[in-house]
């Protein structure tokens, strides 16, 4: 899925920063190591990780705005009666907890071969893409939020969805839209740009840790020079069907599902990380007025 190579994954570059800081802070207790000599050891780990967490950062942020928008449409949790909530593909469970810390009962589940396995500030619970560990009728809530493009069995997922929802239940999903899709294409070679500057303003030396290595293979290169398909369907041109309303209501709909509503999230971004957090929320926002909600939140209950 997507279109970058990046130097370290994630969750190997966030295991080695903490392996770091626990030794630093080891031998700082045991006086051989000075406040300097700990934070160059840290540096030296997150010099070449540092577009990475600024994207992942950024990545944060949107996820919290667009989930602020979610909410509104979700029932109300009350501490006498807390909704129960799953959560398809939670990733890092940043929503996940999130969530939590605003009165829903949370079960989070994601793949085991998830890439934020090793990044996770919430527990999530392994499932094999298909079948999801719960019993009939078990959740008020069913969430995801830029998941559903990326599940092979859809049709089996979403069965599953709507046989673990209470009759009274609803699923919201925000999935990315047409036009997220159609300014990711330009936007690619925004990214791939400044990707070139950046390698050619480097010394030899910058090349080992501050910018990304060259592809190495022959899919590596196509994701690096073209832009690829995101989701699990069609191609980088009939994704545009594939993100439509049109899809994605027909879908649920097949499933049981009556689509109540469909908003936009309210801001602007590609899948490119064309400018990432060089481009403020308010920004964003402004753009998504002009050219488009990068998602579309569906919210649907049971027919």
């Amino acid at each position: 899925m997507g279109t970058r190579v990046y130097h370290i994954r994630p969750r190997v570059r966030m295991v080695s920063v903490w392996r770091e800081i626990a030794a630093c802070t080891a031998t700082r207790i045991h006086g051989h190591c000075s406040i300097n000599n700990c934070r160059s050891r840290i540096l030296a780990m997150t010099r070449s990780a540092l577009p990475n967490l600024l994207h992942m950062q950024s990545l944060s942020v949107v996820r919290k705005y667009e989930l602020d928008i979610a909410l509104k449409y979700f029932p109300e949790a009350t501490s006498s009666q807390p909704s129960r909530l799953l959560e398809l593909g939670a990733g890092t469970g940043q929503q996940a907890k999130y969530l939590t810390d605003r009165g829903y009962q949370v079960l989070a589940i994601d793949l085991p071969s998830s890439s934020y396995k090793e990044a996770r500030v919430f527990p999530v619970v392994d499932y094999d893409g298909k079948n999801i560990p719960a019993p009939e009728g078990e959740f008020d809530v069913v969430f995801s939020s830029n998941v559903l493009e990326h599940v092979k069995s859809i049709d089996t997922v979403l069965a599953e969805t709507y046989r673990i929802l209470k009759p009274t239940g609803c699923a919201i999903h925000i999935i990315p839209s047409p036009t997220c899709r159609i300014w990711s294409i330009p936007a690619h070679y925004v990214w791939l740009a400044r990707r070139i500057i950046a390698r050619l303003a480097a010394t030899f030396s910058q090349r080992k840790t501050t910018v990304p290595r060259t592809p190495q293979s022959g899919k590596e290169w196509a994701g690096t020079i073209l832009p690829l398909r995101h989701g699990e369907r069609g191609n980088t041109l009939t994704e545009i069907y594939y993100f439509s309303q049109t899809y994605w209501s027909g879908k649920l709909e097949a499933h049981g599902f009556k689509v109540e509503r469909i908003i936009g999230n309210g801001i602007f971004y590609t899948m490119a990380n064309a400018v990432g957090t060089h481009l403020p929320l308010k920004h964003r926002e402004t753009l998504s007025g002009i050219l488009g909600s990068s998602c579309l939140i569906y919210i649907a209950t049971k027919n």
